[in-house]
């Protein structure tokens, strides 16, 4: 096996998806920059969650909202259910872990927040019904997806906002995803703070 080949071809694979990418997603991405900050403007939270390696991209976008990326900048209301370990595991023993998510959004969403959600896999209960929560608490979505991920885009709304990567293989959908991430914090920060480059 030729390391270098397989190095240069996973290199070359990335810089494909991240074109592709660059050409058919910058209007949703732009439009769900807008969503998340009219929510913010108007006191609202962010409220991320995640399926399988999703999830630790959610649990990275509310971390970049917290903290900060690249500009010194004060922190973004945004909580990730994701990692939250204990609530996580009392709800599962006491209730189902199909409601791990949901019940949560049902204590801690309100009217005018955002679930974000990063889901590569459609048929996970607990994201489902976490979607179907927000939508009774009034609130919009922004999801992450790729194209495995056919329950979610159906649960989507006129007024929630899908960035879905057009692409098969973990590795490549996590790329552009995160790239997606590092966008959205990039113009949130520029309409909050007027930062420019």
């Amino acid at each position: 096996m030729d390391f270098q080949e397989a190095i240069y071809t996973q290199f070359a694979q990335s810089f494909e998806a991240q074109q592709q990418a660059l050409e058919s997603l910058p209007p949703y991405i732009e439009h769900a920059a807008k969503v998340i900050f009219s929510s913010i403007a108007s006191g609202g939270k962010i409220i991320c969650i995640g399926n399988s390696t999703g999830s630790h991209l959610s649990q990275y976008f509310s971390t970049l909202m917290l903290d900060r990326m690249d500009r010194e900048r004060p922190g973004l209301p945004a909580i990730n259910l994701s990692g939250e370990g204990a609530a996580l595991l009392a709800i599962t023993h006491n209730d189902s872990y199909h409601d791990v998510f949901s019940k949560q959004i049902t204590a801690l969403g309100n009217p005018g927040d955002i679930l974000f959600v990063v889901a590569n896999r459609g048929n996970t209960s607990p994201i489902i019904q976490a979607i179907q929560a927000a939508h009774e608490r009034k609130m919009n979505i922004v999801a992450l997806t790729s194209p495995e991920a056919k329950n979610v885009s159906s649960l989507t709304s006129q007024d929630d906002t899908e960035i879905k990567v057009n692409l098969l293989g973990t590795a490549r959908v996590h790329e552009c995803q995160l790239s997606v991430i590092h966008i959205l914090i990039d113009l949130l920060e520029r309409q909050l703070f007027g930062y420019e480059d």
